[in-house]
């Protein structure tokens, strides 16, 4: 029986794990019963802990008189939070028992967003050191000519005499890719280290932000990237290997974490072979390192991915971590090391920073290359609003905060603040208390507004939303995203409901004019499947909240996504 029942676990498992399920032999009698523990893992640390999961399947562990399989899917650490923040992709497979992402900055994220999402506390199996790959020539002269340190980045892109202070102006300005922040850990941890000089303090604070040395050092890094975007960082060390020299390629090096680096020299990253192998440049003083943790996500399965986290600190394990790439306390290395240096003196001082400084830094730095959204933003001050909301404080208090901090942090984009809840004005529910406009004209207007909030009445959702929806499509701002933004508690009063919303939005939608709605619900009482199918057809997006001290994760997530 207990053969049996592996057996249909394992082809219950065979869509969630890419290339097929992984097995082992039949289990012992220690086994009291089966199952299995889903571990989703970003693609840097793939390959080791599928190595470590045949491995513990063969050896077929006891927790708790339970055998369990472990089946690892490799999913990107974006989309893997987007699926724990809201509704998880159905194409990704079943939602994972565990999470290996690169970093922690994304545990963080996720704890952020709702606390009790993290069944434990992360802990790390590996790391990599953030580093600059470039081609060989441009990495010697870093290393030896300049003595590379990360707070020369921001010195580096806006010096315009660019490589010719090295004697190669032929390869024009340096140019440093940071793909997108809010998606690649690499980014986020090379800008933070990169703002250590002018903040003169680690980690770098919400303070240290609004210094001026530091928001210029910050918008500066920001606005020499493409404005386009540059997708991810693993894209960016595609392009760049496939170029000639610096001179050729749109960007002279890329922050990666040195593992990417090898993956791309070595091809195993899934693209094609590169033309020429990237050479890594460490940093000289505190740099910034990914730190790989485990988490455990369902309650249910914490000892089972405790026992596997354990198994992956193991010696055996640890080396095959060490042959894929990264750093352990083993001496294991790839068989190819080409561009790498293995330099330790980057690994001490750097402390990352604190996870609302981080978003801080992701807003500021989004709005700055992209411009910023048109965001209107409806407010729920229904009665509800001001009970508990997390830590002794009320839902609105929580969302008076999150919004307050967006409007300082965004540099440019619209925005627009409609508070609702029943007869609010003239007869409607909803407010126009600042119509939708440029940010940096109506911060104070803003501020005014959201702080004299008070939560009274019930709430008219619907009719709120449609009339949010039709003025932000009339007031459409091209070239940026545009979001109409709902934060809600729940209920949904008043003589409209889901289906004549959906039918007036339709209605209002212009194909040439697309803005989504995206809802942030807070408290047990939401209507998960009809907020659900409200932003499904607007392309926008929902996130359900346990209680409101996520609002400022979910209000970051929804003002920097886009279709």
């Amino acid at each position: 029986m207990g053969l049996v029942s592996l057996l249909v676990l394992g082809w219950a498992g065979w869509g969630w794990l890419s290339g097929g399920p992984t097995t082992g032999p039949a289990r012992t009698e220690e086994c009291a019963r089966t199952a299995v523990l889903r571990v989703a893992v970003g693609p840097s640390a793939d390959l080791p802990v599928r190595e470590a999961a045949k491995r513990w399947n063969a050896r077929g562990p006891v927790v708790d008189g339970t055998c369990y399989e472990v089946v690892v899917a490799t999913v990107d650490s974006a989309r893997a939070l987007a699926g724990l923040t809201g509704q998880w992709d159905a194409g990704l497979g079943e939602r994972p028992d565990a999470w290996l992402p690169e970093s922690s900055l994304w545990t963080d994220r996720l704890s952020r967003f709702d606390e009790k999402l993290l069944a434990n506390a992360p802990e790390s199996v590996a790391h990599s050191p953030v580093v600059l790959a470039t081609h060989e020539a441009a990495a010697g002269l870093l290393r030896e000519r300049a003595g590379f340190r990360w707070n020369d980045l921001t010195g580096f892109t806006a010096d315009t005499s660019g490589w010719a202070r090295f004697g190669r102006a032929e390869w024009g300005r340096i140019t440093v890719a940071l793909p997108d922040p809010k998606n690649n850990a690499a980014s986020a941890l090379a800008v933070q280290a990169a703002l250590l000089g002018p903040a003169q303090e680690s980690p770098v604070t919400q303070a240290a932000l609004a210094r001026p040395p530091v928001a210029q050092a910050l918008a500066a890094l920001a606005s020499s990237q493409q404005r386009d975007g540059l997708g991810s960082t693993s894209s960016a060390l595609a392009v760049l290997a496939d170029a000639p020299d610096p001179g050729a390629a749109p960007y002279s090096a890329v922050a990666a974490l040195e593992v990417d680096v090898y993956r791309r020299n070595s091809a195993s990253d899934g693209k094609p072979t590169p033309q020429r192998p990237l050479w890594e440049v460490v940093a000289i003083g505190p740099g910034p390192s990914a730190d790989f943790p485990v988490a455990a996500l369902n309650a249910q399965r914490v000892e089972a991915t405790d026992a596997f986290r354990r198994f992956l600190q193991e010696p055996d394990q640890q080396r095959e971590f060490g042959r894929a790439g990264l750093r352990t306390d083993t001496d294991s290395r790839p068989a190819n090391q080409v561009g790498l240096l293995w330099d330790d003196k980057a690994q001490v001082g750097f402390v990352a920073a604190a996870a609302d400084t981080a978003q801080q830094i992701t807003t500021t730095w989004d709005s700055t290359v992209t411009g910023g959204v048109a965001a209107t933003i409806l407010v729920d001050v229904s009665e509800s609003m001001g009970t508990e909301g997390g830590g002794g404080r009320s839902r609105l208090d929580w969302v008076r905060d999150a919004l307050n901090k967006y409007t300082d942090y965004a540099t440019a984009g619209s925005l627009g603040v409609w508070p609702f809840s029943h007869e609010l004005a003239r007869g409607k529910p909803y407010q126009v208390a600042v119509p939708t406009g440029p940010v940096v004209n109506r911060r104070d207007r803003v501020h005014e507004v959201l702080n004299g909030l008070e939560p009274a009445g019930r709430t008219d959702f619907y009719e709120s939303v449609v009339a949010g929806y039709r003025a932000a499509v009339q007031g459409y701002v091209p070239d940026r995203a545009n979001h109409l933004i709902v934060i809600t508690d729940g209920g949904a009063d008043g003589s409209v409901d889901l289906a004549q919303a959906k039918a007036a939005i339709k209605r209002a939608a212009n194909e040439r004019k697309p803005v989504t709605v995206d809802v942030i619900a807070i408290g047990p009482d939401v209507a998960r499947e009809e907020l659900l199918d409200l932003t499904a057809s607007t392309g926008g997006r929902l996130a359900v909240l346990t209680d409101a001290r996520g609002v400022t994760t979910a209000l970051t997530e929804a003002v920097t996504h886009r279709r």
